[in-house]
């Protein structure tokens, strides 16, 4: 997708349903707006069992490079609370930091943490993502590889 592009962002009861994973870049595309971040973030965004995004968008400022298991499990328990509202639902998540350059080692290891611990919870989770000041993309299977 040209990054140029920003798909027009509705209200979350308007938003297409996420069946592939270029909805989901489109959707994130979408939240985010013109890129530029300056610091570290999370947004997570609870999608229904019908796949299309709810209203609960969470945004989480000042993220650690690295994350520490009791902030996973943590950030895993508040997962499995909004999804209890969201029944058959999952989460999407992006990891939102400063600066152009391409993914690094610990973006991929927040991603891989992120991934672990949904997994040890039994949180649904949808491809990960990362957006810089240049670019969203998802995390691919290889950037999750331990």
């Amino acid at each position: 997708m040209n990054e140029e592009h920003i798909p027009p962002l509705l209200s979350a009861d308007q938003m297409p349903a996420i069946r592939c994973q270029d909805d989901l870049h489109r959707h994130w595309r979408a939240l985010m707006g013109p890129l530029g971040f300056s610091g570290r973030q999370l947004w997570l965004n609870v999608l229904g069992g019908d796949r299309r995004p709810t209203p609960m968008l969470l945004q989480i400022d000042e993220v650690p490079v690295v994350p520490e298991p009791p902030l996973l499990d943590g950030l895993m328990a508040v997962i499995e609370e909004l999804l209890a509202d969201a029944p058959d639902g999952s989460v999407a998540v992006l990891l939102a930091r400063p600066g152009s350059a391409p993914m690094n080692t610990a973006d991929r290891g927040f991603a891989q943490a992120l991934v672990v611990a949904a997994r040890r919870s039994g949180v649904a989770l949808e491809p990960v993502h990362l957006a810089t000041d240049e670019e969203v993309r998802a995390f691919a299977p290889d950037d999750l590889a331990a």
